[in-house]
């Protein structure tokens, strides 16, 4: 047997295993996205909307005045629904409630998410529907929630022509969060004065700041998933359900918003200050994600400094945040689908038209 033949044979060997071993790859591969989209395609529990006597908040100021751009008050008296203005110094709580004594079975608010957050939680406390019209700065809640941020009058298909859906809210401190809170770095930045005009600015400056004396940050302590503790991390993340990488403007979006869990992201240790403002999260060795149901964090001082929804809050220590899977009832317009569908995934979805499979709800508002 020639040297060359023997080669030969060899070679045609190693391409048959590697082919082979490619093979196995490919299907467990594209089994686990598989499995992954039919999760995330799963249908909302959903029934269509019966609402009669809607009421709606209006934020004028949110979004530069894009309510008062867009003519929303007009165009949703026009369709049937009760609106209130906010005015300077209203308790927008307390408004909501009165809305509710007075009639309205379903409660909306036009506004950033912070307030979107507080109209919610009386929805869910008074059982309720509740619905969001995107005028704020950035609308994360309505984005994920799958409304046009572009459009925001289409929002209000969803009291003429809608669906009821059930989705997950959370809680910080006994307070509703619809979106994610902040700890740490983050949190000190949202309280920092012009946050809110120069938000990358104030916290790249925030970090620099952390990482040139790490001493000066708040201590705060909680326990990782393997059980070690940390006592010092300047940097948690917690969010109703999990966010997933995205790319810009936005870059973290949720694919699910029923899923019943808490995704946190911990980073227990800067670099030095020299790098920390080019580098990003997921650059950081000491950056731990997990999720679950309910998450506790402590500090050494006597409060928490947090970010809840863009908001700065202030919550006495230890703090506790939980997850309340399917509580909250939410109108959005026939045929919506709450979730973001990677790229890659847009066609498989087609192809698989899970859209309209099951997910009748009977009795969204019972218990």
């Amino acid at each position: 047997m020639s040297r060359a033949s023997s080669h030969g044979r060899r070679m045609r060997r190693g391409l048959v295993l590697a082919f082979v071993a490619a093979s196995i790859f490919s299907v467990w591969f594209w089994r686990r996205q598989f499995r992954s989209l039919v999760i995330n395609l799963r249908p909302y529990l959903r029934r269509r909307s019966q609402v009669e006597s809607p009421a709606l908040i209006i934020n004028r100021w949110s979004g530069d005045g894009k309510a008062e751009a867009f003519g929303l008050q007009e165009q949703a008296r026009s369709a049937g629904i009760t609106t209130i203005m906010l005015e300077r110094g209203d308790d927008l709580t307390q408004l909501a409630h009165d809305a509710v004594d007075a009639g309205a079975d379903a409660i909306g608010m036009a506004g950033g998410d912070g307030s979107l957050g507080l109209v919610a939680a009386v929805a869910q406390e008074r059982d309720v529907p509740f619905f969001c019209i995107p005028v704020g700065t950035r609308n994360h809640f309505a984005l994920d929630l799958g409304l046009d941020r572009d459009d925001p009058l289409a929002a209000l298909q969803a009291l003429s022509d809608g669906d009821e859906i059930l989705i997950d809210f959370a809680l910080v401190g006994g307070r509703v969060f619809l979106n994610n809170v902040s700890l740490g770095v983050y949190a000190e930045a949202v309280h920092r004065e012009g946050y809110r005009e120069e938000k990358a600015k104030t916290i790249a400056q925030t970090l620099a700041e952390t990482a040139a004396n790490p001493e000066q940050q708040h201590s705060l302590q909680f326990a990782t998933p393997d059980g070690h503790r940390h006592e010092r991390a300047p940097i948690v993340l917690v969010s109703n359900n999990r966010y997933v990488m995205s790319g810009p403007p936005d870059y973290g979006r949720r694919t699910r918003m029923d899923a019943g869990v808490l995704g946190v992201s911990a980073v227990t240790s800067l670099p030095d200050a020299g790098s920390v403002g080019s580098i990003t999260l997921d650059d950081l060795r000491s950056l731990h994600e997990w999720e679950t149901s309910s998450f506790r964090i402590e500090s050494d001082g006597e409060t928490i400094l947090a970010g809840v929804d863009g908001e700065a809050l202030e919550f006495p220590t230890p703090l506790e945040i939980t997850i309340r899977p399917q509580q909250l009832r939410v109108l959005v317009p026939a045929g919506v689908r709450p979730g973001y569908l990677p790229p890659g995934e847009v066609i498989a979805a087609r192809l698989l038209d899970l859209a309209e499979i099951g997910g009748h709800l009977d009795g969204a508002g019972d218990g």
